[in-house]
């Protein structure tokens, strides 16, 4: 087991630190390009004096729609070094909903790749942005609509003029979390956040000192950046990264890069069972895989097959990306762990009252240490102590915890649909199509996956002597949503289900796939991921 004996309590002073320790030993590594510990280093000093030069503050929120490309943590570590935050946004976002986030976490600032260009213009007006960056594909200034810039523009000649560490209970980042009834909410993540998480990661994951930890997992999620990004930093290792994730070459990439660790997604998990068998299935190189979601059933036989062991986990973006994990050589499997040792974690029922071991209930949990998880959703007061009430933070996820202390998942209490790693909100799904003029009220719900998880079905009520096709309903979702949100299921019922206060009964129809419905698939509209 390999373990950091340093400890830091914000990314400024850990890249630092890390470059003076490691120096040439690679650090990170993209298909285009590698960054050892000293350029990572010396890039994000000159992206952070180019940044102040363009009027970046401590506390400013800089927002970013980034691939997988160095871009991400050059930008990500660079305003750690200024002390502002850092916004990354899901690349798949569109319209209304990528201009609320923008506008809710009161950016000035906005980086974003060339091939987003078109799904942010439309909505550029009305922002006020102070400066827009746009990353490597432009192929010269006269490239960009005007008053935008090239992210190789900021690099600096100049040094960095010295600058006060952000403190551990500082912001570095706003991540947005899918809330059930309502908008996006943004996560407030301090700086002693991002580093409890993967401290404890690496406790648990059998790290060695040839590791080098490989994902296909965006960087604007938690997973990417504590699990293989930091994970890896704070260890002394090498993180390396895929653009996207690809079961058909995952292996092979695996093997390329020479990675020991991979981090899946139950979808993922069982897209990669269901790959024909080829030789690369065990000659990759990978000894772990950290998985969430991994059932009883499969765990096993994908570690036969793969030639791995996996360590199942269980986390969210509020309170550590992971927050349960199977101890190291006291693994349970079908368990999600044991609690990590900065969280306290506790199984109860609706009135927060504690179950007894075997009992269903919610899992709630809070820290054991100061700024160890999220620090509130930022310009939300109310749905914050909402999510702390009675002092602890409330999951909405249903568990129960054997005798022993280990956890296992059940269900979700809230509304939130899981589809293939992305957590949704049904309310995001139902405005978007309660916008056609033919319909009157839309329930989103999740419907079982193929591969797990699950897929979106909306249950559509039209205006009395309205028509209108499924085929033109998916394709208007499609212009609105980001490809991951638009339905894969859609019926038309004659009336949403409804309780005496006129609230949707979704528990009627979550889950329910009745042969009514028209399949987006089998009508041949085809979702692309941009980029």
């Amino acid at each position: 087991m390999l373990t950091s004996e340093e400890d830091y309590h914000d990314l400024a002073t850990l890249v630092r630190s890390k470059a003076r320790k490691n120096g040439e030993r690679v650090a990170l590594r993209f298909p285009e390009r590698t960054l050892s510990y000293s350029e990572l280093d010396q890039e994000t000093d000159r992206y952070a004096a180019g940044l102040a030069e363009a009027g970046v503050e401590r506390g400013d929120r800089v927002a970013a729609l980034v691939f997988n490309r160095p871009e991400f943590p050059v930008l990500w570590f660079a305003l750690a070094k200024l002390g502002a935050v850092l916004v990354p946004l899901n690349t798949a976002l569109k319209g209304d909903l990528l201009r609320y986030e923008l506008d809710d976490c009161q950016a000035r600032f906005l980086v974003l790749e060339p091939s987003l260009l078109s799904v942010y213009e439309p909505i550029r007006a009305n922002l006020k942005m102070r400066r827009e960056w746009v990353t490597a594909g432009a192929k010269s200034q006269s490239d960009l609509p005007d008053g935008m810039l090239s992210w190789s523009s900021v690099r600096s000649a100049r040094p960095l003029p010295e600058v006060t560490a952000p403190n551990p209970w500082d912001p570095a980042a706003i991540l947005y979390t899918s809330g059930t009834t309502g908008p996006p909410k943004g996560a407030v993540i301090p700086h002693e956040k991002y580093l409890a998480t993967p401290r404890e990661i690496g406790l648990r994951s059998e790290l060695e000192p040839d590791s080098v930890l490989f994902t296909g997992l965006p960087l604007f999620h938690c997973n990417a950046q504590e699990m293989t990004t930091l994970t890896a930093l704070l260890n002394d290792l090498s993180a390396a990264f895929d653009e996207r994730f690809h079961a058909t070459t995952f292996w092979e990439t695996a093997g390329r890069y020479r990675a020991t660790h991979v981090s899946l997604l139950i979808s993922m998990v069982n897209v990669l069972y269901k790959q024909p068998g080829k030789p690369t299935d065990r000659g990759h190189g990978v000894r772990v895989a950290l998985t969430a979601g991994a059932t009883k059933e499969v765990w096993p036989k994908f570690e036969d097959r793969f030639g791995l062991r996996i360590i199942e986990l269980y986390g969210m973006t509020e309170c550590g990306c992971t927050t349960l994990m199977n101890p190291p050589g006291a693994i349970r499997v079908g368990s999600v762990g044991t609690p990590l040792g900065f969280v306290e974690a506790e199984i109860v029922d609706d009135n927060d009252r504690p179950v007894a071991p075997g009992a269903p209930g919610e899992l709630i949990v809070r820290p054991r240490r100061p700024f160890t998880m999220f620090l509130e959703y930022y310009r939300k007061p109310e749905k914050t102590i909402e999510a702390w009430r009675n002092l602890w933070f409330h999951t909405g996820d249903l568990m129960k915890r054997d005798s022993d202390g280990y956890y296992y998942f059940l269900d979700r209490k809230k509304d939130v649909i899981r589809r293939r790693g992305e957590n949704l909100a049904p309310y995001d799904v139902e405005t978007a199509l309660n916008q056609h003029p033919a319909v009157f009220e839309t329930v989103a719900v999740g419907v079982p996956a193929e591969i797990g998880e699950e897929d979106v079905k909306a249950f559509v009520q039209l205006k009395p002597g309205a028509v209108v096709t499924p085929e033109e309903l998916f394709r208007f979702a499609a212009d609105r949503l980001p490809f991951f949100m638009v339905p894969r299921y859609l019926e038309f019922i004659a009336e949403i289900p409804k309780t005496a206060n006129q609230k949707a009964q979704r528990y009627l129809l979550r889950g329910k796939l009745t042969g009514r419905e028209s399949d987006r698939e089998t009508l041949g509209i085809v979702l692309r991921r941009p980029g």
